[in-house]
């Protein structure tokens, strides 16, 4: 069996159409083919449990109502999951979405019950067509895959024109997510009309990249439980020692 360091076995994986593209975790040796970051991440990148998902639930529960709330890693920065998360949301490594979302389904089935649907955090049309995918959109049809559940990317909208989160400090994050965010589609595909409650009896799965202040995923989530969801949240990593 050719090792994954041999020529030959980069020539094989070239001529299957394996990525021959670095590590997107370390950039070191391409991962062995249908991995999504080599073994050496696999060791360093920091894994949740249930008491790191109960803390996050606390974080988030004075300011939301959530039934739970889960993230696959802890990402330090320089950390290998932060280079992952970046390699997705700003390398363009797009297939790192599906791969990841399938990995976050396992981590969070061993812990909580299934939802009924999963809703990702939406971006402006300007960043997707500039990134070419909305990475959040990616991990939860990566997630909604592994469960065979439906994933309903209509619901919110983000409005173009908003500063990036990332530049700002806590409370202004805060400010501007109210701005952000707002109503789109009903379940149904036509036009949300204010106080509808037409996602009554569904328990939601609100799924982003990555949690810092979680401005971006409180603004979201009220959204969805002002009409009536019970709402879930999970993301790929939590960032810490930012802000």
């Amino acid at each position: 069996m050719l090792g994954p360091f041999y020529p030959q076995r980069r020539l094989v994986d070239f001529v299957l159409g394996a990525s021959v593209q670095p590590c997107p975790g370390c950039g070191g040796e391409p991962p062995e083919r249908g991995r999504p970051y080599c073994l050496g991440c696999s060791l360093e990148l920091r894994g949740m449990d249930r008491v790191d998902a109960l803390g996050l639930e606390r974080e988030l529960a004075w300011r939301l109502p959530v039934a739970s709330v889960h993230a696959l890693w802890w990402a330090e920065a320089g950390s290998r999951a932060e280079a992952l998360y970046k390699a997705l949301k700003f390398g363009g490594r797009r297939t790192l979405g599906p791969a990841l979302g399938r990995a976050m389904a396992r981590h969070r089935e061993r812990m909580a019950p299934l939802p009924d649907g999963l809703v990702p955090v939406p971006t402006t049309i300007g960043r997707t067509w500039s990134r070419g995918y909305n990475q959040a959109r990616l991990l939860a049809e990566g997630m909604a895959t592994h469960w065979s559940l439906p994933v309903y990317p209509h619901l919110l909208q983000r409005l173009e024109g908003g500063l990036n989160l990332a530049r700002l400090g806590k409370a202004q994050r805060m400010e501007q997510a109210k701005r952000d965010f707002i109503q789109a589609n009903t379940v149904a595909g036509r036009p949300y009309r204010s106080e509808e409650r037409d996602l009554l009896g569904l328990h939601l799965l609100l799924v982003d990249d990555v949690m810092t202040s979680g401005a971006t995923l409180e603004q979201c989530g009220d959204l969805l439980v002002r009409r009536g969801a019970q709402l879930s949240v999970m993301v790929l990593a939590r960032r810490r020692n930012q802000i």
